[in-house]
């Protein structure tokens, strides 16, 4: 009883006192909380998993409308069914980013075209419209991560080489940044010996069967590389997959922002870095389980100083399109299998709000003296959005 009186507050005090298409209505009536979101008149206690049919279906808490009161309780339109796809709510490529004040301006430092928003901006604040709460409380020496915590996140899946196991093998990380495309590092998909067959999404631990059986494997379409890459460096690592079929967003799977900042996140920023890659350094077992681990910024400056101090500095050095962090206690770090995956920078993380601020591309060692270095995300936005959003 006291749970179902705090759940009735709790409710009565987000939901707007608006009905569908009348002022009152009764228990089983129809009623319609959004065009094509359609549901049932009840009592809270009467309608099962609310709050997952809210996750579900793309809905705010204030976006279930009320349909009447009893002498003592408050009848709500219980979400049922919709003729639309989820997909459709959170449809980043609509007429919501298609504007043509969209596509002209300058760039700027922090993302912008000129007093324009460009359409990554676009793309996030859309998403984040949509964004749930994340009520889980929460690589190696990273913490297990809980299913939907970071749903972006993709693991990139190979031909096997070992006869009589798994069909796929996972060597690489991504992060889906909208309904076809997910992001990674160029060394990842160049090779012509080894060619990426699959993303697998909506799962954080291989080993369960129950997250296996609910999982998503899609098959790759094509793989854009930028152009600049080259295998012999470590600059413009960067690369997007596209994916034979659209994907169907839920809590479980759902893109992350790009971060549009050039400039390098302050010293405090809660940096994680997310992947299944090596977790022993003596065995190089790999993890099954996506682990995560917190991680500090470096900048430029000593991160040059760091790899020259060890006569291992790229040719041309770390450049402004590279990002670098480090443990202070070397414990944590991303490491091999971890290429590709993100770096996720915390924006709000009672609200699972997070963007996507580097691409794991190389190191020297794990949690080494040596930082490790990202592609920096906003140096490519354009790249980014010529292919994402290319028909906008």
């Amino acid at each position: 009883m006291f749970v179902l009186i705090l759940l009735l507050f709790y409710i009565c005090d987000v939901i707007p006192a608006t009905v569908t298409s009348r002022s009152e209505a009764d228990e089983g009536d129809a009623c319609i909380i959004k065009p094509d979101i359609y549901g049932k008149c009840a009592l809270p206690r009467n309608c099962p998993e609310l709050e997952q049919q809210m996750q579900n279906l793309g809905l705010k808490r204030q976006d279930v409308v009320r349909c009447s009161f009893t002498a003592y309780e408050e009848i709500i339109c219980c979400p049922t069914a919709t003729r639309t796809s989820v997909l459709d709510i959170f449809n980043t490529t609509t007429s919501y980013i298609k504007t043509e004040t969209n596509l002209v301006g300058i760039n700027d430092a922090r993302g912008n075209f000129g007093a324009q928003e460009r359409k990554a901006v676009k793309a996030c604040r859309l998403l984040n419209e949509y964004s749930e709460p994340y009520t889980v409380p929460h690589i190696l020496g990273g913490s297990p991560v809980a299913p939907g915590e970071y749903p972006h996140m993709a693991a990139i899946g190979y031909a096997s080489i070992n006869e009589g196991g798994p069909p796929y093998e996972i060597r690489c990380g991504g992060t889906l940044i909208d309904k076809r495309f997910v992001l990674t590092a160029a060394h990842c998909v160049n090779r012509r010996d080894v060619i990426p067959i699959i993303v697998r999404l909506g799962v954080t631990d291989f080993s369960s069967a129950d997250q296996m059986q609910n999982s998503i494997d899609v098959p790759i379409e094509t793989v854009h590389i930028h152009k600049d890459y080259n295998s012999l460096q470590k600059y413009d690592d960067i690369a997007i997959i596209e994916l034979k079929n659209e994907i169907e967003y839920s809590s479980l799977v759902f893109p992350a922002c790009l971060h549009t900042d050039l400039t390098d996140p302050p010293a405090n920023a809660q940096l994680n870095v997310t992947g299944w890659g090596t977790t022993n350094l003596r065995t190089k077992e790999k993890s099954d389980v996506l682990l995560t681990a917190r991680v500090k910024i470096l900048n430029l400056e000593n991160c040059n100083a760091s790899y020259a101090s060890q006569g291992i500095l790229p040719s041309r050095g770390i450049v402004s399109t590279q990002m670098c962090t480090r443990d202070p206690d070397f414990k944590s770090d991303a490491c091999w299998g971890d290429s590709g995956g993100p770096l996720n920078l915390i924006i709000n993380e009672s609200s699972r709000q997070m963007q996507v601020i580097g691409i794991v591309s190389a190191g020297s060692g794990c949690a080494s003296v040596a930082p490790s270095l990202y592609t920096r995300v906003a140096a490519y936005l354009d790249f980014i959005e010529d292919i994402v959003w290319k028909n906008l």
